[in-house]
């Protein structure tokens, strides 16, 4: 099939308009757009926009066929469908602006929920409504319950078995901001990955906390880097993702979590390690930092964060956060607390229908490894082809699990993110939109910074014969 911008057709199988009317209008549209268009003269064949749409052979060669009939494309026998002089004048007045445009977009990262875990959720809401009339006791009761649930989810990640140090949030930015307003101080210093989570490093800005981004290289976090920082601005706080990190898909070696270790050890820094991708191993679990400090017995606090919306779904907003093995009770009741009064809680109902879910030997056992295997496979076909889609200059990071991998290409310079921009812009007019590498930068960066372009590229949005096209729409980009 041609390149093509991504183009989504929407049908009202109910309407009085025929199907192939319906087809032909919104074809009309994407020829406009230059979509599904050969060498920009010829439509794609009947079968391949069978394929496309959905649609029957039948309907779209009377769709094609309706087309010829209003003047905008010439049946030449044994070849296909070709614009007319009508059309190709239409296309060059009558450009449609990039807001009237289908996108596709690789902006969010999330996947969407399999269609059994949709009808199981839907049953465990419905199942859950009973908590609405339960004396306060009894919900206390279930809470503790709920945090034993995810302390088994958690163990089987590779974490130890603590209930007590479990306090679940509306969601994971929920149980950050917990850390940056009510354990951290506004003066102290928090070292951040180079390329991090906005929105954490937002928070932390608004905490009046210092921020200071750290190099990284193919095994995470530099030590080195760390300690030519700590010569400057001595942190209080290292905030890292270990684990498939968010956003290059890096996953730390066990050699460098073990000197990242040391490092916190000798300089008396704390620890928080967001696993927000946790779940999504592709063949085995990597050692969490936090069970890695109880066993080598290490004086390190880690504070382990964990996102089960990536697992259950974008909108079923539910987070974790494992309080240092360190603390005693009554710390743990003091941060419980504060928790219950800031209505950073989820909602009784979303933790029952969700204990129902991980209570489920089907979610762990079936539903994520069945998501495990989707993603990996998904990354292995474009780690296949990424030597015929991009260029020389041009490198795809490897990633062992999570839900997007990085791509980078030409050499460091000052100007990358003009690069950036350059290439996103070009794929935005194509009708892909996409995420530099500079929106993950943190937000008072020196403009003379030397690095390489990049772009995050998600496995999780579009099935993989798309994906796989705008890999190539990519590549293409990067040598104009």
């Amino acid at each position: 099939m041609a390149n093509r911008p991504f183009f989504a057709f929407h049908f009202h199988k109910q309407a009085h308009t025929p199907m192939y009317v319906q087809l032909a209008e919104q074809l009309q549209t994407a020829i406009l757009r230059g979509a599904f268009l050969v060498d920009g003269q010829q439509l794609i064949s009947l079968r391949d926009m069978k394929t496309v749409s959905g649609c029957s052979l039948e309907t779209v060669k009377k769709a094609y066929d309706h087309l010829a009939e209003e003047g905008w494309l010439e049946a030449v026998h044994g070849k296909g469908y070709y614009l007319t002089q009508r059309a190709k004048e239409a296309r060059l007045e009558n450009r449609l602006p990039l807001t009237d445009i289908p996108i596709a977009s690789l902006a969010d990262s999330s996947p969407r929920p399999g269609e059994e875990l949709v009808k199981r959720l839907r049953g465990a809401f419905y199942d859950s409504l009973t908590v609405l009339d339960e004396p306060s006791a009894q919900k206390k009761v279930r809470r503790a319950h709920a945090a034993k649930v995810f302390a088994d989810h958690l163990s089987r990640r590779g974490l130890p078995h603590s209930p007590e140090r479990i306090l679940s949030f509306n969601r994971s930015t929920s149980g950050f901001a917990f850390l940056a307003q009510r354990v951290m101080n506004p003066r102290d210093v928090v070292y951040v990955e180079e390329y991090s989570y906005p929105v954490f490093l937002r928070l932390l800005s608004q905490c009046g906390i210092t921020v200071r981004p750290i190099r990284m290289d193919d095994e995470g976090i530099s030590i080195e880097a760390l300690d030519a920082e700590q010569e400057h601005y001595p942190a209080n706080w290292l905030l890292i993702n270990p684990h498939y990190h968010f956003p290059t898909g890096i996953s730390y070696s066990h050699e460098r979590k073990e000197a990242l270790l040391a490092w916190a050890a000798q300089k008396n820094v704390r620890l928080v390690e967001n696993d927000h991708y946790g779940d999504l191993w592709f063949s085995a679990p990597s050692s969490p930092l936090y069970q890695m400090a109880i066993d080598a017995q290490s004086s390190v606090q880690v504070y382990y964060l964990h996102s089960l919306s990536k697992t259950l779904a974008r909108d079923l907003q539910l987070g974790v956060l494992m309080l240092p093995a360190d603390l005693n009770e009554e710390d743990l009741e003091r941060y419980r607390q504060i928790v219950s009064m800031t209505g950073a809680e989820p909602s009784l109902l979303v933790v029952e229908a969700a204990v129902r879910l991980l209570d489920d030997p089907w979610f762990s056992e079936v539903y994520l490894a069945d998501r495990r295997s989707l993603f990996q496979s998904r990354f292995e076909r474009l780690w296949k082809e990424q030597h015929h889609a991009l260029p020389a200059h041009a490198r795809m990071y490897p990633i062992s699990g999570g839900l997007n991998t990085w791509i980078e290409w030409g050499t460091p310079s000052s100007k990358a993110t003009e690069s950036e921009d350059r290439v996103i812009a070009i794929l935005l007019e194509e009708g892909l939109e996409l995420t530099p590498g500079h929106a993950f930068r943190v937000a008072d960066e020196p403009v003379d910074s030397v690095r390489r372009p990049a772009v995050r590229f998600p496995l999780a949005p579009m099935e993989e014969r798309e994906l796989k096209h705008w890999l190539y729409r990519l590549g293409a980009a990067l040598i104009r």
